[in-house]
């Protein structure tokens, strides 16, 4: 197979010849990110005697359409050596020298058990922001390489390898920038810590008019005519600061505030929504009571912060710091954990809301009852609603707010900067492709958006001083006329606002 040749743009020869074990080629579509992955598979399958090569789409049905249908695919470009050098039988592509390509799919993250065996020696991804950072660093710890399997010279330093292409956005598109993107300068090469591999990491921009083969001219056109411009800007410049299909039009520079502590008098309260296996998440909010002008401080310009506007001024994510990996507390740990912060704060919160799941029973006591009985009744919230639908409109219109003339809209919720796993989490979440009415696909770490959709959902009240100062003698007084414990019934109606 000697005669076997496919041209390269230089930039992909780049990514084909790299010293780097683990590159992104990544940026504009158009840019034949996946004609780079068939390439590779093949030209190194012919190279390497027994190497064993996983070439990975999300989903079978992309698989096929993508790498061996049409007239650049594996059938097409494998045609004449087929049935002499090269057998394609269901899923592998066979080479007589024993090297094999593994044609595979990761629809589910369950599905990633399937390659729990698998000695990959070549990892090959097409569309990695497709994935989910849980998917890609099980399927990286599957890479190695057997030192009885020979290497030419030219390849003594860079097996077993990883590459991978795709364009900005997806349910990824927020690990893929934290891990190719923002760690190094384009083409740079470094050696990643163990617990990610110890590979040698670089990123290769991807430029539409690194594919020659197309009219760049209409492509850029047909592009354009995808209508959302960050859509557009992220598919045609490979603009990864875009999030394409993003759920939420959230904005540091606009719903980012300096971290404060909230007048007594204001409203507090929290939000929760349950997690085991996967991370659980708390929020302390606050209600704005009366426009008020958050003062300028390091950094950070004085904000104008409206009447009624809810503030998100701190936060708890029960995480082992791993992707979507909880921390597996249990639920009277939690529960004492958070009542520990409000008195270290010195607070008195107004009320509770949480995810409905605490409420469900097996064999035992509910984990609310449970949470209930370790904290001698305090820890008492209510149910959430759990309408993704009505959630997600109430969620956008506070990111929105109110509307002071025709194209000026002052937001309603702001997030400190101390939140910081609201920061890390719920920008980069997309739209649900299916039911995008019913926001962010459910496929993601989105424990903190549900976490702070229930609490934009829970009616969040005004207190002014006066109410509260007014409240406080009118529990007084009933207390002294019932001769009964003020903590008790303090935290009694607290809990049931």
């Amino acid at each position: 197979m000697s005669e076997l040749n496919f041209p390269l743009h230089p930039k992909q020869w780049t990514a084909f010849t790299s010293k780097a074990t683990e590159i992104l080629y990544g940026g504009a579509a158009g840019a034949a990110k996946s004609h780079l992955i068939r390439v590779a598979a093949i030209m190194w399958a012919i190279a390497i005697p027994g190497l064993q090569i996983y070439i990975f789409r999300r989903t079978y049905d992309d698989l096929i359409k993508n790498h061996m249908e049409g007239p650049t695919g594996f059938h097409a470009m494998l045609a004449p050596w087929i049935g002499k050098y090269v057998e394609i039988v269901e899923k592998e592509i066979r080479f007589n020298n024993g090297s094999k390509i593994y044609l595979c799919h990761c629809q589910h993250e369950k599905n990633r058990f399937d390659y729990q065996g698998a000695e990959i020696h070549v990892l090959l991804i097409d569309e990695l922001t497709h994935f989910t950072e849980v998917i890609y660093r099980f399927l990286r710890s599957r890479v190695r390489m057997p030192n009885t399997l020979h290497l030419p010279e030219q390849y003594r330093d860079s097996f077993p390898r990883i590459l991978c292409g795709s364009n900005p956005g997806g349910i990824g598109h927020q690990f893929v920038k934290q891990t190719f993107i923002d760690k190094a300068a384009p083409f740079e090469i470094y050696t990643t810590e163990p617990e990610e591999g110890g590979f040698k990491r670089q990123f290769i921009p991807a430029n539409l008019n690194d594919n020659p083969s197309i009219n760049q001219e209409q492509y850029a056109a047909n592009l354009s005519g995808l209508g959302n411009p960050a859509l557009v800007k992220a598919m045609l410049e490979g603009d990864w600061d875009i999030v394409s299909g993003a759920a939420l039009d959230l904005s540091r520079n606009i719903h980012m505030i300096r971290p404060f502590t909230p007048p007594k008098h204001w409203t507090r309260f929290i939000g929760m929504d349950w997690g085991f296996v996967r991370p659980y998440a708390v929020g302390w909010f606050t209600v704005v009571e009366g426009n008020t002008l958050l003062d300028a401080k390091d950094h950070y310009p004085e904000v104008f912060l409206p009447d009624r506007a809810v503030v998100m001024y701190r936060e708890l994510y029960g995480t082992t710091g791993k992707p979507n990996e909880g921390s597996k507390d249990e639920s009277p740990i939690v529960a004492r954990k958070i009542l520990e912060i409000e008195r270290l704060a010195g607070e008195k919160i107004d009320y509770r809301v949480a995810d409905t799941q605490l409420w469900a029973k097996s064999d035992g006591p509910s984990m609310y009852e449970r949470m209930f009985q370790a904290t001698n009744n305090a820890f008492n919230p209510i149910k959430a609603i759990k309408d993704r639908q009505a959630n997600y409109a109430e969620f956008c219109n506070r990111l929105r707010g109110q509307q002071i003339d025709k194209n000026t809209y002052i937001p309603m919720f702001y997030i400190t900067e101390n939140c910081q796993h609201f920061w890390r989490t719920v920008p980069p979440l997309i739209l649900d492709d299916i039911n995008p009415e019913k926001g962010p696909d459910e496929n993601q770490e989105n424990h903190i958006y549900d976490m702070v959709a229930y609490s934009l959902m829970s009616r969040p009240f005004v207190t002014t001083k006066e109410q509260r100062t007014d409240r406080i003698f009118a529990q007084g007084r009933k207390l002294m006329r019932g001769n009964q414990d003020p903590y008790r019934i303090n935290k009694t109606k607290i809990a049931s606002h």
